[in-house]
């Protein structure tokens, strides 16, 4: 098989990183070997530059293929735009010399939460096409059903153009979370694919709410992944051969995620942990962040930022109400010390990451997936 995977990148990359020879691929082909190999692809949500270097390296010490992914709400609070993140992480890839293990770059959660803002997404879903973007989750489950189907079908019409890897979602991840009242069901989602299918639009995946939350899961709240409810919706959709992307990912169990490919999820999205890595904080062995009744959080010295940076960014945060989950603000207005901390800081990210990568390659049986990727794309 050759090394040098560039030439099987779609017209877009071609495009945007002509000199490029990082074998960032269709989302779609992801998938397929995913489906093909039964893994996992894990899916990268990635909100400042420190824990991507490790990422990269666990990737190719492996041979695992990664989707690196930034949500809508994401390019709010961190320092990126769709063209500065595409650009971060194909050079991130070339400068570490990743010629040999594919990898997408996904649109997570572009989401619409009522029809007057289809014009504005739209624009998001062109920015991200021009950016070299492989795949894309076009997300209207704040909307009742009919109107998310309706802005789905019209939304997901430039990725279907252009052939690449598309995602929809039904059921508002982490809505009315600790309840069944919420969850997406078989019924519906069968509804809803077959209904995109009949109107010319063929999604790879479909993120369901199925119990997972996004973020960190704080006081007596627990991780809830409906595994069984999941099979269920997923067997719903076979017709169509549609599988399952499973969001909200922190704090499960490695236990848990090794079974999530036995019930028809390919595609899961970790995004917090990476962010509690890079900040050092306390975990326990699902990745949660530890915290206090009062949702602080327990900075470890040996691990991730300095301290006098975290001790200032928590500061920022009680003066702003940025505490609890919206510490991920501080993304945005910390980047510049974020990107220019010490190298041996930078390096431990980097090693903790590495670390942690691998065993969630594992779990999710994606290490080696890399042939089954470029044995797809010589096909």
């Amino acid at each position: 098989m050759s090394s040098d995977l560039s030439k099987f990148r779609p017209e877009n990359v071609e495009k945007r990183f002509p000199n490029s020879r990082a074998p960032l691929v269709n989302g779609q082909v992801l998938c397929n070997a995913a489906k093909k190999a039964d893994a996992m692809i894990m899916a990268v949500n990635i909100r400042c530059r420190l824990p991507v270097a490790g990422i990269i390296r666990a990737s190719m010490a492996t041979r695992a293929p990664v989707m690196y992914e930034i949500a809508k709400s994401e390019l709010g609070y961190t320092e990126f735009d769709p063209m500065s993140f595409a650009q971060f992480i194909v050079e991130e890839n070339d400068r570490l010399g990743n010629t040999s293990v594919p990898f997408g770059i996904h649109g997570d959660h572009i989401t619409v939460k009522k029809p007057e803002d289809k014009a504005e997404v739209a624009d998001l879903v062109a920015a991200e096409l021009e950016a070299g973007f492989t795949s894309f989750a076009i997300d209207a489950s704040h909307m009742e059903n009919e109107l998310n189907l309706a802005a789905t079908l019209e939304l997901a019409q430039p990725v279907v153009a252009a052939g690449l890897g598309l995602e929809v979602e039904l059921g508002e991840i982490g809505a009315k979370s600790g309840s069944a009242e919420g969850f997406t069901n078989p019924e519906e989602a069968s509804w809803f694919i077959g209904h995109l299918v009949e109107g010319g639009v063929h999604p790879n995946l479909l993120a369901i709410n199925n119990g997972s939350i996004h973020g960190t899961y704080f006081g007596a709240s627990q991780e809830g992944i409906q595994l069984e409810l999941t099979k269920e919706i997923w067997e719903a959709i076979q017709p169509w051969n549609v599988d399952i992307a499973q969001h909200g990912i922190t704090g499960t169990s490695l236990d848990k995620i090794t079974q999530f490919i036995h019930y028809g999820i390919r595609k899961g999205n970790v995004g917090t942990f990476w962010q509690n890595i890079s900040f050092g904080l306390a975990m326990n062995q699902n990745g949660n962040a530890i915290t206090t009744p009062e949702k602080h959080y327990v900075k470890r010295p040996y691990r991730g930022i300095p301290d006098e940076l975290w001790e200032k960014m928590w500061q920022w945060a009680e003066e702003t109400d940025n505490t609890g989950g919206n510490i991920k603000k501080a993304n945005k207005a910390f980047s510049a010390e974020l990107n220019a901390v010490a190298p041996k800081y930078q390096e431990r990210v980097t090693k903790q990451t590495c670390e942690e990568a691998i065993r969630l390659f594992e779990a999710t049986n994606s290490a080696g997936l890399a042939d089954e990727v470029v044995a797809l794309l010589q096909a």
